[in-house]
């Protein structure tokens, strides 16, 4: 009798552990599904497997681009995109040229910043705190983005300005004004004017990335309303 139960004890945990197994493997592949669909479906799986891969890294700063984002009137969005664009998340980053942090922030820019908000004692070391270096690089992309409203997309001037500065997107302006005959300039002609190969890289990049992240929604941190702020809908 005593070895009948045992038997049956044994027979029913193996049972139990074989179900186990079923439902493990299941939930596996439903993961593993899943994240395929992610990967196909985002147009970008590079990024994704990225992501990923370094998921803290990725997202690690998103509450506090949607707190600058949100105090300059801009998409966090954009935010994000610049962020990924200059830096990969790396809040140590250093440029060759002296650009430091997540949005490599040239100290020009910096010093601009610490006069404008009152900081006589501003020292470029603090480019390498996250909060302070977003605060400046959003201050510097949104008098950009200010700056250039009265055209049909801000951004693409913006975005030329913030990597090559405002007197360069001056001169591929007047070019563009060449090119199309005295017709007003828009972003799309604006953007072929560049003659920069770096720049021109460059504001592609990030606008494929911006339209990347809207199409996953907004931010964790982002609220409703947020599709209001300067950025491209």
């Amino acid at each position: 009798m005593g070895s009948e139960q045992s038997q049956n004890r044994n027979s029913r945990w193996k049972s139990a552990c074989l179900f186990l197994l079923k439902v493990s493997g299941v939930l596996m592949l439903s993961c593993a599904t899943a994240i395929g669909l992610l990967i196909l479906r985002s147009h970008d799986p590079v990024y994704v497997l990225r992501e990923l891969k370094d998921w803290r890294d990725y997202r690690r700063f998103d509450s506090l681009i949607v707190k600058v984002a949100r105090e300059y009137n801009l998409d966090p969005r954009l935010v994000k995109a610049v962020v990924w664009r200059e830096s990969r998340f790396q809040a140590d980053m250093k440029g060759r040229n002296g650009e430091r942090g997540l949005m490599q922030v040239s100290e020009v820019a910096a010093r601009d910043w610490a006069i404008a908000k009152g900081y006589p004692n501003f020292r470029s070391e603090e480019l390498l705190i996250p909060e302070t270096n977003l605060e400046v690089g959003a201050w510097y992309l949104s008098k950009a983005v200010q700056r250039w409203n009265a055209t049909d997309d801000a951004v693409p001037f913006a975005l030329a300005e913030y990597n090559a500065g405002r007197s360069r997107v001056d001169r591929w302006i007047r070019a563009a004004i060449r090119k199309t005959k005295g017709q007003p300039v828009t972003a799309h002609s604006f953007q072929e004017s560049i003659d920069f190969p770096s720049t021109a890289r460059y504001v592609r990049a990030i606008l494929a990335r911006y339209d990347f992240y809207k199409r996953r929604g907004p931010l964790i941190a982002e609220e409703d309303g947020s599709s209001e702020r300067v950025g491209r809908n």
